[in-house]
């Protein structure tokens, strides 16, 4: 399926397939307010690299419902005096795992720590929890399409990652006032959720994001790779599509393409039109929805991966002038 699946002059109108719930924004709302009156300490294990100048540690945090999730944890080590540094707090694709302490340890480079999460349940260090009801073949994306909203596995690492902005702010080397939020891909989608609901995530990069219009990904057969999960729903648990409108209802309270109205902070994203991972029908449905100061970077020969002229454009956002 390669090539885009509108023209450009379409995609830079389309506004999203599927309507937001009338009480999206309250909803996370209400899910970030019970988040920050939830008592948890991270716990900080260094891991040491012979020679290293930086401090590296991985942290650790409970959520909620029990699940023990993990971080890695990089930041500058100057001197003896104890000091503060802005944050990125950066987000993995799917299904995959934060990237290695050497990628990582670019941001110390330019004055930041970085806390990069690994999703419960996919490839790197948290546990997986309980999943809710529905189909598990082909990965977790789309467990719980049978139970309530809030037992979404999707709706699970949108809540993790929030709780990381939270742990974030406990590390006593953070500026509280200046964190940064980075992803690729599904990771794209988790800081654009986060910098939706903190103001004090003034800065967020979004590379090929994912997690949005999922309707439109399943209406043109993007529904492979990664969301390859939700045709063997339907193939499985509702073949002749009798609960179709149920299930998009749920799964319009995890489209990122719905967050983006809320969003206050810059906004750096990128879309190659040549992705068959994420459409870029969908990723230009979030970024059309944007209501702040943002910038769209699109690459008309580029899919589904890292592009190094995007990262130095990330580059130049964090040391702007």
């Amino acid at each position: 399926m390669p090539g885009t699946d509108m023209s450009l002059e379409q995609l830079k109108i389309y506004q999203g397939s599927y309507p937001a719930p009338v009480d999206f924004e309250f909803h996370w709302e209400e899910v970030k307010r019970k988040l920050e009156a939830y008592t948890f300490k991270p716990e900080e294990e260094v891991v040491r690299f012979a020679g290293s100048k930086l401090r590296y540690s991985r942290i650790t945090i409970t959520a909620p419902d029990g699940t023990l999730l993990r971080a890695k944890y990089i930041r500058p080590q100057e001197g003896e005096q104890p000091r503060k540094y802005p944050l990125v707090v950066q987000f993995h694709d799917y299904p995959q795992a934060s990237r290695s302490w050497f990628h990582l340890s670019r941001y110390a480079a330019v004055g930041y720590a970085v806390l990069a999460p690994d999703c419960r349940g996919q490839g790197g260090c948290s546990e997986a929890g309980e999943p809710g009801k529905g189909a598990t073949g082909f990965g977790p994306m789309f467990f719980g399409l049978q139970d309530r909203v809030e037992k979404l596995y999707l709706h699970k690492i949108i809540e993790d990652a929030l709780l990381w902005i939270l742990a974030g702010k406990l590390l006593t080397e953070t500026e509280k006032e200046k964190i940064v939020v980075y992803g690729e891909g599904q990771g794209a989608g988790l800081a654009l959720s986060t910098a939706a609901l903190f103001s004090e995530i003034g800065l967020c990069g979004a590379h090929y994001p994912m997690l949005c219009d999922y309707y439109r990904v399943w209406e043109k057969d993007f529904d492979i790779n990664a969301y390859e999960g939700l045709r063997y729903y339907f193939r499985w648990k509702d073949p002749l599509h009798e609960r179709e409108k149920e299930v998009f209802d749920k799964l319009a309270y995890v489209d990122v393409k719905n967050f983006a109205p809320m969003i206050r902070g810059k906004v750096l994203m990128s879309t190659g039109l040549q992705d068959v991972v994420s459409p870029p029908s969908a990723q230009f449905a979030v970024f059309n929805g944007l209501q702040c100061e943002k910038r769209h970077l699109v690459y008309p020969k580029h899919g589904h991966e890292l592009i190094n002229f995007f990262e130095n454009e990330w580059l130049n956002c964090l040391i702007p002038g």
